[in-house]
């Protein structure tokens, strides 16, 4: 993957006596086509360098082309006049004809890998896919003094100076509270270390990549905190990566190495350590992997008095074991930040899950106790909703071409359907295909619940006005008795109902399609909403008679919902409509017919009673055949 290292080279300033002078690395992985902001706000940036203070809170956008491997830098507008000391806000470029930095035109460029682009103190290098990371100088020389500790090892010894390891300590709290994302972690531990640890010239995390072969020496610095002048006369702060290897990938434990002048055993090879070892120092590393299988490590590097193979054995050893105790802080540090990150991807996590669990139950998600109790199966008096968009098959074929956004279309759809839902503390107990199943009355029963259901059936009805004209969308609201809870197979269970309640909702629902009604719902919804809803101000029914729902052995009365502000049939009308219906229903069907062919020639339902009439030439069955109950039958055509 294509990343973009960052580099931070804050200078001392005595205007700014608590910013010390340091160096800081980090690596973002690049997304394709996605763009990405640059700035200096950890906790909104995708790409954060909160450091360098001559950075814009939001500086730039980054969009990376995979294909072209380009990266477009463009930078955002300059900050108001009237912002107190205003950062640069500038993109430089190295004009190599000026042999200096100039601004970028337009405050937008182009880079490509290995090229690199300046904003206040941080140089950006874009890196391609499989690049080779800096060789490490120490990885040409010999190290002769290597140990290796196990965790439980470096428990059992005492610290030398727990003072000085406390107050570093002292820092954890709030570093902790403060960071928002794995980087922002990383960032402040890094700082802890180097508090803690005042020998180290470096801290670094490093990964061995996901891709490396056993055998291959890739090495990632994701991290870096160096101390001024730390590496001077090299080529920055790069890690051994024969030592990372062997801590994360061979031995999985924290490992100390002390390096002597002492080539790998070729005298060809150039003293890339010269420079360090006339001033008489001995280059060391501590590298303490991460024990969750992340193949990430801690990594502190930094010099100790004395050429290594200059001293003799009780001066090695006082350096090993005054570096035993770094190895202590480093694998206390490593164990904070492991457990800090698995709490941080648990909460993430749970966000995730709980998005997977109806609103009305998140509240009980941190007390599972409740929540065990609540998932039982049991019996509860249930509103059901359901909606159905039909002919989703013809219409996925329809868009055969085009299924990702003939999914998009049906995926806002369901959106709408489920929030209208949990918006009136309803639960959605899932998708149906391209149909959506809400209840009210669980966990907890609310004496309100049909009608927040009806709401939520109107509302639905509202956002879906082109789906439900075009009769492909119908609703069917039913109330009864069903059992609620967590419901399925062993390995796949989801809250969700089950009883006949629920199956009438689907019956109901398939019926709106032959009355060309939206919403049909059941005589007790019905009974339930006049009692809500006594005059009708807002919420209303009407008769669509006496029906027989495939699956239940007895006739029941369906009724149209509707809204008292889109009234699909006029006040003055109701008595009459109700009288018809009765008509209809007694078997008096040429008064019946009479009355629905004039004074409702043009309402669906009407029109639906009016084929049940005419299947039989207008003569309803002889008693005792006949109890009023009938089949609607569907639209001519449909």
């Amino acid at each position: 993957m294509a990343e973009l290292e960052a580099i931070t080279d804050i200078q001392a300033d005595p205007k700014k006596s608590s910013v010390l002078p340091r160096q800081y690395g980090r690596r973002f992985p690049l997304v394709a086509g996605k763009p990405l902001s640059l700035g200096r706000d950890e906790g909104r940036m995708d790409f954060a360098i909160p450091e360098d203070d001559q950075i814009s809170r939001y500086q730039a956008i980054l969009t990376w082309d995979s294909a072209k491997e380009r990266l477009t830098v463009q930078t955002r507008p300059a900050t108001p006049p009237n912002h107190p000391n205003p950062p640069a806000n500038q993109t430089l470029l190295f004009d190599t004809k000026q042999n200096k930095l100039v601004e970028v035109p337009g405050g937008r460029c182009v880079i490509a890998p290995g090229e690199s682009f300046w904003i206040g103190q941080t140089r950006f290098t874009l890196h391609s896919d499989g690049e080779a990371e800096p060789d490490c100088p120490v990885d040409a020389t010999i190290a002769p003094r290597q140990e290796e500790k196990t965790r439980a090892q470096l428990e059992e010894i005492p610290f030398a100076n727990p003072a000085a390891a406390l107050r570093a300590m002292e820092q954890l709290p709030s570093t902790i509270r403060s960071v928002t994302t794995e980087q922002g972690l990383f960032r402040q531990m890094l700082k802890v270390v180097m508090d803690a640890m005042p020998r180290a010239d470096a801290a670094g995390i490093v990964r061995i990549p996901s891709d490396a072969a056993p055998n291959d020496m890739k090495l990632a610095l994701l991290e870096s905190n160096v101390r001024p002048t730390a590496f001077a006369g090299q080529n920055g702060f790069a890690p051994s990566r024969r030592l990372a290897h062997r801590a994360i990938v061979e031995r999985r434990r924290s490992c100390l190495h002390c390096w002597s002048p002492d080539t790998m055993g070729n005298s060809a090879t150039e003293m890339t350590l010269a420079d360090t070892h006339v001033h008489g120092v001995t280059p060391w590393a501590v590298c303490t992997p991460f024990q969750d299988g992340s193949k990430y490590a801690l990594y502190v590097a930094g010099r100790a008095s004395g050429q290594w193979n200059m001293l003799d054995k009780a001066a090695q050893d006082k350096i090993v074991t005054d570096l035993t105790q770094y190895q202590k802080i480093a694998e206390l540090l490593v164990g904070l930040i492991e457990t800090t990150l698995r709490m941080a991807r648990l909460s993430r996590q749970n966000a995730i899950i709980r998005r997977a669990w109806p609103q009305g139950i998140w509240k009980h998600l941190d007390d599972p106790d409740r929540l065990e109790i609540l998932l039982k199966p049991a019996e509860k008096e249930i509103t059901t909703l359901f909606c159905d968009l039909r002919n989703y098959s013809l219409f996925a074929s329809q868009h055969a071409t085009q299924l990702l956004q003939a999914q998009r279309e049906v995926s806002v759809a369901l959106n709408t359907m489920s929030s209208a839902i949990t918006d009136r503390e309803g639960v959605v107990a899932g998708f149906r295909g391209d149909a959506v199943l809400g209840f009210w009355g669980w966990p907890d029963p609310h004496v309100r619940q049909v009608e927040m259901a009806a709401r939520a059936a109107l509302a639905i009805q509202g956002r879906l006005t082109d789906w439900s004209q075009a009769g492909r969308c119908g609703l069917g609201l039913t109330h009864g008795v069903a059992v609620a809870g967590r419901l399925g197979a062993h390995d796949l269970a989801v809250v969700d109902l089950y009883g006949p309640v629920v199956n009438l909702a689907f019956r109901l629902e398939a019926m709106t399609k032959a009355f060309e009604v939206p919403i049909i719902v059941s005589e007790e919804v019905a009974d339930r909403i006049a009692l809500a809803d006594p005059d009708g101000r807002e919420l209303r029914t009407r008769q669509l008679g006496f029906v027989r729902a495939k699956g239940f052995p007895e006739p029941l009365w369906a009724f149209e919902l509707y809204s008292a502000q889109s009234a699909t049939l006029s006040d003055w009308l109701r008595q009459d409509w109700t009288h018809a219906v009765d008509l209809f229903t007694k078997g008096e069907w040429a008064e019946a017919y009479e009355m629905f062919s004039q004074q409702f020639p043009d309402d669906p339902p009407a029109r639906c009673l009016m084929r049940v009439m005419d299947s039989t030439n207008r003569t309803p069955p002889s008693a005792p055949k006949w109890d009023g109950s009938f089949v609607p039958p569907p639209p001519d055509g449909s």
